[in-house]
């Protein structure tokens, strides 16, 4: 008997199993996939590490003929294979970390039987108490011809691209793969079944940063719903009802995840769930007074993000050992997508007691100083001239847009922006102005 049992072993999983394991708490974790999930092994950490070689030849191309001698390339081939040098010892070293700890880890396909127990590989275990952890999966379309389609898992496992590739959707996943591909020499088009909009950000600001990759030669399509996708002797022909159709090498889907729930039989248990994910109350239990839920597995408000579910799985250990009785209160919470030219927003940028500002910082010496070719920001003020909001597009966004999420939660003002001395010339620097 266990006295908890979490199903799921990304990065809020583990946190929980180290911080219970170091209150003294009979702790095993269980994984079907690898271990430390999604973020590092196919999402977050992999694609940033490729991104980085994006960026540093576009910053290269910035400075062409003001120091820079000779354009710089990005080889898919050479890229790819620093991401796996970086990243891939990840899996291996966060089992090696649990089991030193003291941690049970077990793998397998955890499902809950009827007597409210886990059920793993034919074998059953108990706990006083269990937390379900199993993030996200990328969602498909339920379409003629979707054994064709790519996830976002695929495209970082190919060894080489086709000279075509197309992303379905207008989320981050399309958004930043799209521009690794079209950085190694892929043409790249982008199809929306809407307008073009990016979900959860500013239109205005958003609508900046498509320019911007249109500017840089990625194609966009709108008010298209694929509906077949059909394999040919050199790729994939893909048509909707309308008489759309295009010819290309490869077919990747960037619509969106849903939360991973396959296998866990949670009819058995009776645990609520909708169609965004598991329902959980405010201190994160489900509708089984013996099982909890955090992160992506969540039907939830808050950003499906791994900082997110690193800070729940605090909440969770401090609620479980005693040391917490007040329900969960999440802080502001900033979004990004990342890309030689990044969009970041954090908090309100709307309401009645809200002024707005927009922002060219294009011609500030912060952004001079590396040729940018632009930044723009929406800074959003209360009446009590605090900061609540601001949406942001430039290389340096996600600088910025941490800075200012310190500055939101802590309700830091005008007044005491210009008390700070920070370090010049940086982003931070520029804060008091922005008021």
């Amino acid at each position: 008997m266990f006295d908890l049992l979490i199903i799921g072993a990304g990065p809020g999983g583990i946190a929980l199993a180290h911080h219970l394991n170091q209150a003294g708490k009979k702790v095993a974790i269980v994984e079907n996939d690898k271990w430390g999930g999604t973020c590092p092994n196919y999402g977050c950490d992999p694609t940033k590490m490729m991104m980085a070689v994006v960026e540093a030849k576009k910053h290269a191309e910035w400075l062409q003929g003001q120091g820079i001698v000779g354009e710089p390339s990005v080889k898919w081939e050479e890229m790819r294979a620093r991401k796996l040098n970086l990243t891939d010892p990840y899996e291996k070293e966060m089992l090696k970390g649990l089991e030193k700890a003291g941690v049970t880890t077990i793998y397998g396909t955890a499902s809950f039987n009827r007597n409210g127990d886990v059920v793993i590989n034919e074998k059953t275990y108990q706990a006083k108490q269990y937390v379900i952890a199993t993030g996200s999966r990328p969602k498909n379309l339920a379409i003629k011809g979707s054994e064709f389609l790519k996830t976002s898992n695929d495209f970082l496992a190919l060894p080489h691209l086709p000279s075509h590739m197309t992303f379905l959707g207008m989320g981050p996943v399309s958004l930043e793969l799209a521009q690794l591909a079209h950085a190694a020499g892929t043409k790249v088009t982008i199809i929306s079944r809407h307008e073009a909009k990016i979900g959860h950000f500013d239109q205005e600001i958003g609508d900046v940063f498509i320019a911007s990759l249109k500017s840089e030669g990625i194609e966009f399509i709108e008010n298209v719903s694929i509906n077949q996708v059909v394999q040919k002797d050199e790729g994939y022909q893909i048509t909707d009802s309308k008489g759309f159709e295009l010819e290309t090498g490869l077919v990747v889907l960037g619509i969106g995840r849903e939360a991973n729930l396959k296998d866990l039989a949670l009819e058995n248990v009776e645990v609520a769930v909708n169609a965004h994910g598991i329902e959980v109350d405010e201190f994160l239990r489900t509708t089984h007074p013996k099982i909890y839920a955090l992160g992506d597995v969540l039907s939830k408000k808050e950003g499906h993000l791994t900082p997110v579910s690193s800070f729940e799985s605090t909440y969770l250990a401090r609620l479980l050992t005693g040391k917490e009785e007040k329900a969960i209160t999440y802080p502001v919470i900033p979004s990004l997508i990342f890309g030689p030219t990044k969009l970041a927003q954090v908090g309100r940028i709307s309401g009645e007691d809200i002024k707005v500002k927009m922002l060219d910082l294009t011609s500030w010496y912060t952004y001079k100083r590396i040729n940018a070719p632009f930044a723009k920001i929406k800074i959003a003020v209360n009446n009590r001239n605090e900061l609540v909001g601001a949406s942001t597009v430039s290389p340096l966004a996600d600088e910025v847009i941490n800075l200012l999420t310190v500055m939101i939660q802590q309700k830091i003002s005008q007044a005491q922006a210009e008390r700070m001395i920070l370090g010049y010339p940086t982003v931070a620097s520029d804060l008091e102005y922005y008021y």
